[in-house]
């Protein structure tokens, strides 16, 4: 075992400065994972350490230290010669994301269900009223904070619920392309069942709180990703035709 050095063995902790490292490697953290969830950061667009650090006005360790932790809810992709981006969405990733979301999102929605009271109701119509003030003055930020805040408060009814980071972690994989989606089909045209969430929940219904999330997911995030993918493809066939020599 590689002993200690005297002056490691001798001088305290500065538990001050401990403390601040720790403070800015959180900050710096959570404002990336922020911008991730909430899309501001594009599928595919490279970033660089430099380039956060001097955004975020932080030295590089703290950076580094936030995507070692995104990299492993899958958030950003390290690909090697420091080179960062955030992953690009396959119709197969997709679909993967979508039935993952729906099994775990049910079945959080329906274990919280016993832990509801009427202030958490309460919070619940306040965030649904952002998500309807994001889509009719065409706010992505407040649709988008307000479409998760809606869910995560609900999930959280229960206590230490086990599944709430693992569909956070799954936000984290889908937001870039659900903004970007929002932003090519607009937000008027999207789906929301939140009306009918609430209406199970008030009701205490299990079952209709189910189908409501699960209608709420596949009604509003698969109609606006297939028209993003559709467009992504017809795009991408346009590309890869022979151009005409003039």
């Amino acid at each position: 075992m590689k002993k200690l050095s005297r002056i490691a063995e001798i001088e305290p902790v500065d538990q001050d400065a401990a403390v601040d490292v720790v403070t800015v490697q959180q900050r710096v953290y959570s404002e990336l994972r922020t911008d991730i969830l909430l899309g501001r950061i594009a599928p595919g667009e490279p970033l660089t350490i430099r380039g956060l650090a001097e955004r975020l006005g932080v030295s590089a360790m703290p950076i580094r230290e936030a995507l070692r932790r995104l990299a492993a809810e899958r958030a950003v992709e390290l690909l090697g010669n420091r080179r960062i981006r955030i992953p690009v969405m396959s119709p197969e990733r997709f679909d993967d994301l979508l039935a993952a979301r729906i099994a775990l999102e049910t079945e959080a929605a329906s274990r919280a269900l016993g832990y509801v009271d009427d202030a958490l109701i309460a919070k619940l119509v306040e965030y649904n009223d952002e998500v309807d003030e994001g889509v009719r003055i065409r706010d992505y930020d407040r649709w988008l904070a307000g479409n998760f805040a809606f869910h995560r408060t609900l999930y959280s009814a229960q206590p230490d619920s086990v599944f709430v980071p693992l569909i956070e972690s799954l936000w984290l994989q889908i937001g870039p392309f659900l903004r970007q989606a929002l932003v090519y089909i607009g937000p008027e045209f999207t789906v929301d069942r939140h009306a009918e969430a609430l209406d199970a929940v008030r009701a205490r219904n299990r079952m209709a709180l189910r189908i409501a999330i699960e209608a709420d997911l596949r009604d509003g995030i698969t109609h606006i990703g297939n028209e993003l993918m559709r467009f992504n493809a017809a795009a991408a066939a346009k590309d890869s035709k022979p151009r005409k020599r003039g």
